[in-house]
């Protein structure tokens, strides 16, 4: 009797849901009560169950609704589940497979919906714990101190690249890096890098791929240590100390601090061999986060910089929401993965959550590279930038190589999905490659959103020196910078390019389209490879 009352309780929600006189809100508290009865009761699903939650994620007639994501989530949601929950493997392919279709052929929020409910799907990818290299007293030691304990023996004085002092080692193609940390945040990471780079050094990790990783150097058996005297002068207006600096050392390999897409014509890459780097990266970040070790940062990638320190996010780009992107080719300036495949470790984390965290981690990753991609172009001439004598946005399209930046939209896409779901790639690519490349040149050839606003409440939050650098930086002078009463009206500067208008949605929506569908795809076939059928659907 029970079960027959859930029977006719499920045959009843679905009926409803046939009504096309159903308005938006009985319409979302029954789809919200199929799908508790599917988490609940997961042996009562029927074809007729898949069939009208498909339906419903199909049906555009709600899509004017304010709050039409939240209906069309309840039934992507419950799609989803049906595969984890039901034992009927012919219901659990049938529910994916059309969910891959609104995946595909879908828009809007009944497409965003759909990806984000294939992008839960539940993987067994849990990082490694990294054991902490722990001391009571932290040594001290100068630059010939390094040098002696591991005997090394250096071609010329160290010269430094951002905050680190770095030096080329006599008869080996590697160079030693020591490496500063400026602030207590700083000191933490830098520990961190070096505790991941003897992990992933221990642990053997993929030299087939190309990963060149540093070996990290003790200093009486730290990792960490203080750096007494700079062995040269430090930059100017930079915050490095002169002395009493933390600091950790290691060797690393001379292209260490290669670019692939360097903006200097001396050090630029040719076509074939940026080819070869991105997709040898795409397929290595793919790699790493499949076994639960995630680079958090392939690029410093923000919505808005400037109001880094009053935002609880920090102003950290969620791709996700698809706002604006904040000084997309700056970000593309020093990309943390080269020729010798990523650096910068201390951006490593070890993945312990959710498949929604890895999505959106995938979708920032591939964002990553697809920018660094578009910058390779823009840099054959990256003097060329902002607006032009009359005030026109520049206009540099013709840098760009459609051809070739097709393909590499595919290969990136492939190779870090191969990576990921550790299968190629089969079938057609699950995005127009046409229309994103398109809009891709029409949005990143032209400069057209130049505008940074310094709100008076940012103003507010900056010390006299802070803003005083602040607009230095930017380009004012320093008669101009006096004419500004910081804190008494916005601040219009002209900091770009960004990828959308100030406070406004992102300009390409295309490459967010792109990013849901590439990490659902990833996450979705990830988990029906592995985890489900253990063969591809």
């Amino acid at each position: 009797m029970y079960y027959r009352n859930l029977e006719k309780e499920r045959s009843g929600l679905e009926n409803a849901l046939k009504n096309e006189h159903l308005d938006f809100s009985a319409a979302f508290m029954v789809v919200q009560d199929l799908h508790q009865l599917v988490r609940a009761c997961p042996e009562i699903i029927r074809q007729e169950t898949i069939l009208a939650l498909k339906n419903v994620l199909e049906d555009s007639k709600h899509t004017s609704q304010t709050q039409s994501f939240f209906l069309y989530r309840e039934a992507a949601d419950a799609l989803s589940s049906i595969p984890v929950l039901s034992v009927d493997e012919s219901l659990s392919k049938k529910s994916i497979f059309f969910l891959k279709q609104i995946v595909n052929t879908g828009s809007g929020m009944q497409q965003r919906a759909a990806t984000e409910a294939m992008g839960s799907l539940p993987l067994q990818i849990c990082g490694p714990m990294i054991p902490e290299n722990r001391f009571e007293k932290i040594p001290h030691a100068n630059w010939d101190d390094i040098l002696n304990l591991n005997n090394i023996t250096v071609c010329n004085s160290p010269v430094f690249l951002g905050r680190s002092l770095v030096a080329p080692i006599n008869n080996r193609s590697e160079i030693l890096v020591v490496k500063l940390a400026v602030t207590e945040k700083a000191l933490e990471l830098i520990k961190k890098e070096a505790e991941w780079m003897h992990y992933l050094s221990s642990h053997g990790y993929f030299p087939h791929l190309g990963l060149k990783i540093p070996q990290p150097l003790r200093i009486n058996a730290s990792y960490l240590f203080r750096l007494k005297k700079l062995p040269v002068r430090p930059p100017e207006r930079s915050d490095i100390n002169s002395k009493h600096n933390y600091a950790i050392a290691y060797i690393a390999h001379k292209d260490y601090f290669s670019y692939p897409n360097d903006h200097r014509k001396t050090r630029q890459l040719t076509k074939d061999k940026f080819r070869e780097v991105i997709l040898k990266n795409s397929r290595l970040l793919g790699k790493l986060t499949s076994l639960g070790i995630i680079h958090s940062a392939p690029i410093p990638l923000f919505h808005n910089r400037v109001q880094r320190n009053r935002r609880e996010d920090q102003g950290v780009y969620e791709w996700h929401h698809g706002g604006r992107l904040d000084r997309w080719l700056y970000s593309c300036r020093h990309p943390n993965f080269g020729i010798t495949g990523i650096r910068d470790f201390e951006h490593l984390i070890s993945h312990q959550g959710s498949s929604r965290e890895l999505y959106r981690h995938i979708g920032r990753q591939i964002l990553s590279l697809l920018l660094v991609t578009g910058s390779y172009f823009r840099n054959f001439e990256a003097d060329k930038v902002g607006l032009d004598q009359y005030r026109n946005p520049v206009d540099v399209r013709y840098l760009f190589d459609k051809p070739l930046l097709q393909e590499l939209l595919q290969g990136i896409f492939q190779e870090y999905y191969n990576g990921f779901v550790e299968e190629n790639f089969c079938g057609d690519i699950p995005f127009d490659i046409e229309q994103l490349s398109t809009r891709m040149i029409e949005e990143m050839g032209v400069d057209r959103h130049m505008e940074e606003i310094l709100r008076v409440a940012d103003q507010i939050e900056m010390t006299k020196n802070e803003f005083t650098d602040f607009l230095a930086t930017r380009g004012y002078s320093q008669e101009e910078i006096e004419s500004f009463n910081k804190g008494a009206a916005d601040i219009t500067i002209q900091t770009g390019p960004h990828l959308g208008g100030f406070n406004q949605r992102i300009s390409v929506p295309e490459l967010i389209q792109c990013l849901e569908v590439a990490s659902a795809y990833c996450i979705g076939n990830r988990y029906m490879e592995k985890d489900r059928f253990n063969r591809a659907f």
